[in-house]
């Protein structure tokens, strides 16, 4: 149910998100493409004002060829034209066109643009303006008031942006609706492999057993220093393990309980005791830096299988010598747990890979170590099971490693968190 839960959510999140991308980018360019629409015309209207010096005869009935616009696009503007001579100084005004403003106000627009517009065309407040220039420097300056077609302009742009935001809802919204049934041979599928896995993992434990029990009866009747013997039993408790890190992850996967309370910088020392043997026979130290207390809401048999995968994959991967740090730092709502070792080199760009199954990132070294690539796996499945996190992280030159599992503190009232 968690991993359909999610799978929905994901889904219906990409589909919002899709058509929010796509109607933005639809409302931005169509916004742009109105804008300069609207300035073009006003800038004709315009040249037809200065072609009449702001005003226009009664017998005028036609734009000349070479503007686009009607003579009703200009009989309906309200506009005025101002000329400065080549000192900038105001030689005449005229408000013909509009009733909207005096000639103080007029005045004004026109220094202003004088002053500190360097283009021929523009905008200024809700005006729109445009300049003609002359031979002796002289210039006139018509003004178009755009108030009307500006408030309709943006109240179109709100418009359609509410109704593709209403759109965007409803279709999230039925999409939502139907996820499940989208979803649904997903997570059948999923389901049925992790169930197979599993059932698989359980009819190879008894002849795993069988094969175990026989080869300590054989011990019993030709010596248990027999090589071949000795061999066997090695690849049954590699066999033995894999069946069970199997088992782990698939169930790790789906829903575990979550019942126990458990104290991590406790669980961590517990794995590490247990560890300590195997360290020292393979030439390392375990060092621990940092133990907070931090209680956590989880299932304790998985978050100890967690640890305790952890430290053997830095057991196995560590230089030769080279002590483990191991640390539980807790945070204001998260608790931490972390195992660094050094490498004898890492490629840092394959350490996100990592948690992946069956990943392995030096193929060479697989056989050897004994590793398949289900360790850390598993790792990441318990950790976000638990509503928690798995990173990896290694130095620039892949000297150091450090894998980290992040996991939140519950929120109590009265106790311990």
């Amino acid at each position: 149910m968690e991993m359909e839960r999610k799978l929905r959510v994901q889904l219906t999140a990409a589909v919002a998100a899709s058509l929010l991308t796509m109607l933005a980018f639809i409302i931005v360019s169509s916004t742009f493409i109105r804008s300069q629409q609207l300035d073009a015309t006003s800038d004709s209207i315009l040249d037809v004002v200065l072609d009449y010096d702001g005003t226009i005869p009664s017998g005028y009935v036609d734009a000349p060829d070479d503007r686009d616009v009607s003579a009703n696009d200009v009989f309906g503007a309200q506009f005025f034209v101002v000329s400065l001579d080549a000192m900038g100084r105001t030689t005449a005004v005229n408000l013909d066109g509009t009733s909207l403003l005096d000639e103080e106000r007029a005045v004004t627009l026109a220094q202003g643009v004088y002053e500190w517009s360097g283009r021929d065309a523009g905008s200024v407040g809700s005006y729109r303006y445009r300049i003609r220039h002359f031979p002796d420097g002289s210039m006139k300056v018509a003004f178009l008031d755009l108030t009307i077609q500006r408030g309709s302009f943006r109240y179109s742009v709100l418009a359609i942006t509410w109704i593709s935001l209403a759109v965007t809802a409803g279709a999230t919204l039925v999409f939502a609706l139907l996820s499940k049934r989208i979803v649904a041979p997903i997570v059948r599928a999923q389901a049925a492999q992790r169930q197979f896995v599993i059932d698989a993992g359980h009819d190879l434990r008894t002849p795993v057993s069988i094969i175990s029990a026989d080869a300590d009866v054989l011990a019993m009747d030709i010596g248990g220093d027999n090589e071949w013997l000795v061999d066997i039993k090695r690849q049954v408790s590699v066999m033995s393990d894999l069946t069970e890190s199997l088992i782990a992850l698939s169930r790790a996967a789906t829903s575990i309980t979550r019942d126990d309370e458990v104290e991590m910088g406790g669980l961590v020392r517990d794995q590490l005791s247990s560890f300590r043997s195997r360290a020292l026979l393979e030439g390392h130290e375990l060092l621990e830096r940092r133990m907070d207390e931090a209680w956590v809401r989880g299932n304790r048999q998985y978050l100890s299988r967690m640890v305790g995968a952890l430290l053997d994959n830095a057991l196995k991967h560590s230089s030769p010598g080279a002590p483990i740090a191991v640390t539980v730092e807790r945070r204001v709502r998260q608790v931490e747990v972390s195992v660094s070792n050094a490498s004898d080199g890492v490629d840092p760009s394959e350490v996100g890979r990592w948690f992946d199954r069956f990943y392995q990132s030096d193929k060479s070294r697989a056989h050897h170590t004994g590793g398949f690539g289900i360790g850390l796996a598993m790792v990441r499945a318990v950790a976000e099971a638990h509503g928690g996190k798995a990173r990896a992280v290694a130095s620039d030159k892949g000297g150091t490693v450090t894998m980290t599992v992040t996991l939140p503190l519950p929120m109590r009232k009265g106790g311990r968190s």
